[in-house]
């Protein structure tokens, strides 16, 4: 009965994580570039349920969560018209340097940073935006206050990953790579199109998050239900002692 207790109070904790995660992504629905998080779940150490036998059956000790990762995925295009914004389709990130750390990330809702004489590419947080080769990307700003965005889907690097799903979370959109995603590589330019005046939708679902959310909620709830049976139970042993 112990066994049992702690059993239902990992996967408290375990799904108490899991509706975190699932709050950001409900969160994110409308969030550019977005990319949709997972919980991965994981059974405990098995134990011997008897002693001094040669049967000796495996229970479990309950659940935990071994990860957080992201699915990357092709949100919609979404039309804006605005002259700095791209939208990836197909497999890819951009890269941006934001004081000397490289991220990347699918926002593609990009602005221009003044840098004494020289104006670069860069997103909202104002992070340089890299082209194939890694370095920022200067742009040109006619008389009348507009900019040369002629060539620029033809300079914007795209980068791509082995394993795009492992990359670590960061704000903004972001995304780090780790020893799990591997290092970022030049994407071949038939795997991806580019477009201008579009913005890449979240990644979150509305309808899926209402699911994943009532899902995680029931796992909960019996969860405290074993928790609160097994305690019940443990009060009649207690009581025949006596």
């Amino acid at each position: 009965m112990k066994a049992a207790f702690y059993a239902g109070a990992s996967g408290l904790s375990a799904y108490q994580q899991s509706m975190n995660t699932i709050g950001n992504n409900l969160a994110n629905t409308n969030t550019v570039g977005y990319q949709k998080e997972t919980t991965a779940f994981e059974d405990l150490l098995h134990t011997d349920m008897y002693a001094n036998t040669d049967r000796a059956p495996l229970t479990g000790s309950g659940v935990r969560t071994v990860s957080t990762g992201v699915l990357v995925g092709q949100g919609s295009p979404q039309l804006t018209g605005g002259e700095l914004d791209f939208a990836i389709v197909g497999n890819g990130f951009f890269a941006v340097n934001h004081d000397g750390d490289i991220g990347y990330t699918r926002n593609g809702a990009f602005a221009i940073s003044v840098e004494g004489s020289r104006d670069y590419l860069c997103t909202i947080d104002g992070a340089q935006v890299l082209d194939r080769r890694g370095n920022p990307i200067r742009v040109t700003q006619q008389d009348d206050g507009s900019i040369d965005t002629g060539d620029l889907i033809d300079r914007i690097g795209v980068f791509r990953f082995d394993n795009p799903n492992a990359l670590t979370p960061a704000m903004g959109s972001g995304y780090t790579p780790n020893e799990f995603s591997g290092v970022a590589e030049r994407a071949d330019e038939d795997s991806y199109d580019l477009l201008h005046g579009f913005l890449e939708g979240s990644g979150a679902n509305m309808m899926d998050g209402m699911m994943d959310m009532l899902s995680a909620q029931r796992a909960f709830q019996v969860c405290a239900r074993v928790v609160q049976t097994s305690d019940e139970m443990e009060q009649v042993v207690n009581g025949l002692r006596r």
